[in-house]
């Protein structure tokens, strides 16, 4: 089942499902803006080195002053993988060792993760999702999550052929 059916499904019980955000930086913020409007996603916990600017971030992008006091906001990425709250893991710190010591507290604490955090993905990912799958959980890539549009209409990027330190083309 994918994350979208499941929230439907979650919003129709009014279960929701409850995430934990680890990162309310540039791509934590992103998904912070689109929260409220997801349909059976709740987000029970924002993790984030100061939690104050995590929650500057909510109110940037719009979040009113009842959603924001209904989240715990911590400083630790462990923390929120434990929390009691938390169905599924968002990592979004975009650093790669801290991504792959999220994904395994979160594996460790049977949280389902979404693995933002590209670089953590390509050092480890094959190796923590067959760690996820061993545990009973699911690590997914972000990018997994959204509807397929099409063929790719992106090029490339190749080295120029005049030398192999000329300019990168398109």
């Amino acid at each position: 089942m994918n994350l979208h059916r499941l929230a439907q499904q979650r919003a129709a019980a009014g279960r929701p499902v409850r995430v934990g955000l680890i990162g309310a930086g540039k791509f934590g913020s992103m998904f912070l803006a689109q929260a409220p409007r997801m349909a059976g996603v709740e987000v029970a916990v924002i993790a984030d080195l100061d939690p104050e600017r995590a929650r500057a971030a909510c109110r940037t992008v719009g979040w009113d002053p009842v959603r924001i006091a209904k989240t715990a906001f911590v400083a630790s990425g462990a923390e929120a993988c434990a929390h009691p709250e938390v169905e599924v893991v968002v990592e979004a710190t975009g650093v790669p060792a801290a991504g792959i010591v999220h994904a395994r507290a979160a594996i460790g604490a049977k949280k389902h993760i979404v693995m933002v955090n590209v670089e953590a993905d390509v050092l480890a990912g094959p190796l923590l999702a067959e760690e996820a799958r061993a545990d009973g959980v699911v690590y997914s890539l972000s990018r997994s999550l959204l509807p397929a549009r099409g063929p790719s209409t992106c090029r490339p990027i190749t080295r120029s052929r005049r030398t192999m330190s000329g300019p990168i083309t398109a």
